[in-house]
């Protein structure tokens, strides 16, 4: 019990020391994992969107970029695992029959709430959650893993929005916004960026240099 209280502390002091180092705490993450989550965590600030905890394949999550609108964020549904256009990847996984909610974007993507206990859960949270977005300051992250295809990062790199990243195992050539992780190289994806990308992304200094995305909605 002392450990992990002490873990807690550790972890909360961090936090608020890692806060004096970025400009702004208003800025909101996208992204196709839960590196936004830690992100926020590392910063100590609370959840400013609704992609956090959850998993997009990334068929389903270019796509969302590329029609980005706060009114398919709002249109959120639910649907069975049977009924999963990735159901083969699901199994795959080993994630096929575990019991977590899959939501569904004007019915085209797929949400995997994979740390979110019941559908209600997902669905009071995610809306929530979105009515937070600052549209001014976001934040879009992408990666090579679920389905990625090597195509997708150029059409990452082509969208509008100002403020991107994109981690992935491979090389690309002439795309700014994409970064091979040397830990990765060789290998068909990355795996746990927040953790590996730091020599390589300075993300105090992203923040900190942000751009308003005074184009969007």
């Amino acid at each position: 019990m002392r450990i992990e209280i002490g873990r807690k502390i550790e972890k909360y002091i961090k936090a608020k020391i890692n806060r004096l180092l970025i400009n702004k705490d208003d800025f909101t993450i996208v992204s196709n994992n839960c590196w936004g989550t830690f992100i926020y965590k590392k910063f100590g600030i609370p959840y400013q969107s609704p992609f956090v905890n959850l998993v997009i394949f990334a068929p389903d999550y270019i796509e969302l970029l590329e029609n980005f609108s706060i009114e398919t964020l709002n249109k959120l549904s639910f649907i069975e695992h049977k009924d999963s256009r990735h159901k083969e990847e699901l199994m795959c996984l080993s994630i096929y029959d575990i019991d977590y909610p899959i939501g569904i974007l004007d019915n085209k993507y797929e949400l995997h709430f994979l740390h979110y206990p019941s559908k209600e859960d997902a669905q009071d949270k995610w809306l929530r959650r979105v009515k937070r977005m600052n549209l001014d300051k976001l934040i879009f992250k992408f990666s090579d893993g679920d389905k990625f295809e090597n195509s997708m990062a150029k059409r990452f790199d082509n969208l509008k929005f100002k403020n991107k990243v994109c981690f992935v195992a491979q090389e690309f050539q002439d795309l700014p916004s994409v970064i091979t992780l040397d830990k990765f190289r060789g290998s068909k994806r990355v795996h746990d960026e927040w953790k590996h990308s730091d020599k390589q992304f300075d993300v105090v200094k992203f923040i900190n240099t942000m751009k308003t995305n005074e184009e969007l909605l």
